[in-house]
């Protein structure tokens, strides 16, 4: 009897056909999983069906779709690092992480952005590595974007060097501390706030080797139009969006019986409004039509134009360079040690302050003191030159909750208001940008001014008689 015949062997066994595969473990995953899928199903649907909600509810679904945008991409970095873990990745035909999660996007019918799926991979890899517990942690919680994870990653590699006491967990702690509405920027403002006060020379060789490969390039569109690039380091960066952004608010027309005047024309500094009498009792105002990129590049040529007549010999140039409100102690001013603040959020070492001090016009401010010296009280009903620098250097724009507009297209708001008893004070001032100075009023909203900043109490009708009259 032949080996083969004395026992007959059983088929290979295997799952039948059409038969789900079973989970690794058992548990609520596989019904998570078909449920997910009915629910983009319904996603799928709602382009059809917004017609049919009422205002709340829209609101509400935006709100639903915008939670559901960013958790699944916080999700998907936790998947995929799970995916290169069990040797699905390494075990498909991708090359790398970053395109086997392309590939995944472009099956599921709705690709993404090289940039995202990259900043997937590079998340989820680093997730993998005990090191990055900290941001594995967030990122599985919710608390940190993919973006801001992206960037804490890549400057903690700069940071620990010169930290040596700090442990890495420690200083990606300290980046998911930031204010989550800062994101990558806030990550890398802090980067450069930590290099300029513990390696000032390193920041500043940096930052001059920067300076060294700044670029300006140009070509033309396919429409006609010519593209301008520009590759800047952060001090010649700050001087040019101070300068743009100063002309770039928005100007408001008057309309005259015989046509039509654009308010603070030829003036780079633009106006921030227009009467509603229009001088003779026959104006109107009219919003200022243009697109925020359309003023930034009228600004611009504002500028160019100013600058060449200067070059010519056709105008004498008047005053001082740029003004660039820079926040930073004497010390580091004078010793050369630390960093400055732009009202933007960019860091600049104290190498390019002492520089921009040369020329630009300084606005000496003491923080952490008393408002006192910057107050006028009740002698000025308008806010001085002083006093909103001082404003503008504690808040950074618009306070209004979720509002980031800068302080260039901001007013200087009385929380209690003039005629309501309120002083003109550094106590009694919070910066807003235009819509929101007209919404507090019209709802009257009330805040509470601190040293620190800001913080509205956004119930209406709180603000001392409250009327529609502004301050």
């Amino acid at each position: 009897m032949s080996l083969d015949s004395a026992v007959p062997l059983p088929e290979c066994p295997g799952a039948p056909a059409g038969a789900a595969l079973v989970p690794v473990e058992p548990g609520r995953g596989q019904a998570a999983l078909q449920e997910l899928e009915a629910l983009v199903a319904v996603v799928d649907e709602l382009p059809a069906l917004i017609h049919q909600l009422g205002d709340a509810q829209v609101e509400s679904l935006t709100q639903v779709l915008l939670r559901l945008h960013g958790r699944s991409a916080q999700v998907a970095a936790v998947v995929t690092a799970d995916a290169v873990d069990r040797g699905t990745v390494a075990g498909s035909t991708a090359a790398n992480t970053t395109q086997w999660v392309c590939r995944h996007a472009e099956a599921s019918g709705v690709p993404i952005e090289p940039g995202e799926a990259k900043s997937i991979a590079v998340v989820a890899e680093a997730c993998r590595e005990r090191k990055n517990a900290v941001i594995a942690a967030a990122v599985a919680r919710g608390s940190c974007t993919v973006s801001t994870a992206r960037a804490a990653l890549t400057n903690a590699d700069k940071v620990a060097p010169v930290i040596p006491s700090a442990d890495r967990g420690e200083v990606l702690a300290w980046f998911l501390q930031l204010d989550p509405a800062l994101g990558a920027k806030g990550v890398q403002a802090l980067t450069r706030k930590i290099l300029a006060t513990y390696a000032t020379e390193a920041l500043s060789v940096q930052d001059a080797k920067l300076e060294q490969v700044e670029t300006l390039t140009w070509g033309t569109t396919a429409t006609g139009m010519t593209r301008l690039v520009a590759e800047l380091a952060p001090a010649n960066a700050a001087v040019l969006k101070a300068a743009i952004t100063a002309g770039s608010a928005p100007r408001p027309a008057t309309a005259e019986a015989g046509g039509s005047s654009l308010a603070g024309s030829g003036d780079a500094g633009g106006a921030t409004g227009a009467s509603e009498s229009g001088g003779k009792g026959t104006g109107k105002s009219l919003r200022d039509e243009r697109t925020p990129g359309k003023r930034r590049a009228d600004a611009l040529m504002e500028l160019i134009t100013a600058g060449a007549k200067v070059a010519a010999g056709e105008v004498a140039p008047v005053g001082s360079a740029a003004t660039i409100l820079l926040t930073m102690d004497l010390t580091s001013l004078t010793d050369g040690i630390g960093a400055a603040t732009t009202p933007g959020g960019d860091v600049l070492d104290a190498g390019a302050a002492r520089r921009a001090a040369c020329d630009a016009d300084l606005i000496p401010a003491v923080l952490g003191g008393p408002s006192q010296p910057m107050d006028v009280g009740r002698r000025e009903r308008l806010v001085t030159k002083g006093l909103r620098a001082a404003v503008l250097i504690r808040d950074g724009g618009c306070t209004f909750p979720g509002c980031d507009r800068p302080p260039g297209f901001c007013e200087v708001h009385h929380v209690i208001p003039w005629w309501a008893g309120g002083e003109t004070s550094l106590t009694n001032s919070a910066m807003l940008c235009c819509r929101h100075h007209q919404e507090v009023h019209r709802r009257g909203f009330m805040a509470r001014v601190g040293p620190d900043g800001v913080t509205w109490e956004l119930t209406p009708g709180r603000m001392p008689s409250h009327t529609h009259a502004a301050a």
